[in-house]
C-alpha cells in the first residue's frame, strides 16, 4: 500500500492492520479502523464536525492543533467520505 490514505479523516494507511472493515467482517480499503467498522462510520457527524474532532490530532501528525485545522479544512472536501456530501 504506498501512499494509501483514509478517505475519511486522512490518515496514511501502511499497514493493512489499520484497515477497516465492511458489515460482513471483510477489509475496507478506502476507511481506517479509526473511522470505519463493520460496515458503518464510527462518528456520525458533519464534515466540519469532524474537522474540529480530527484538529485536536495536530501533535500526532507533528503540527499544531491550528494546522491540524487548516490542513483538514483542504483535505476533507476531497475524500470519498465527504465529496458525495459536498
Amino acid at each position: 500500500m504506498k501512499n494509501k490514505i483514509c478517505q475519511s479523516c486522512g490518515m496514511p494507511i501502511a499497514d493493512d492492520k489499520l484497515l477497516g472493515t465492511n458489515k460482513d467482517g471483510s477489509i475496507n480499503k478506502d476507511y481506517c479502523k479509526y473511522c470505519y467498522q463493520n460496515g458503518e462510520f464510527i462518528d456520525k457527524v458533519s464534515m466540519n464536525e469532524y474537522i474540529e474532532m480530527c484538529s485536536q490530532y495536530g501533535s500526532q501528525a507533528g503540527m499544531t492543533n491550528e494546522e491540524m485545522k487548516d490542513h483538514c479544512e483542504k483535505l476533507f472536501p476531497t475524500l470519498k467520505r465527504w465529496k458525495k456530501i459536498n
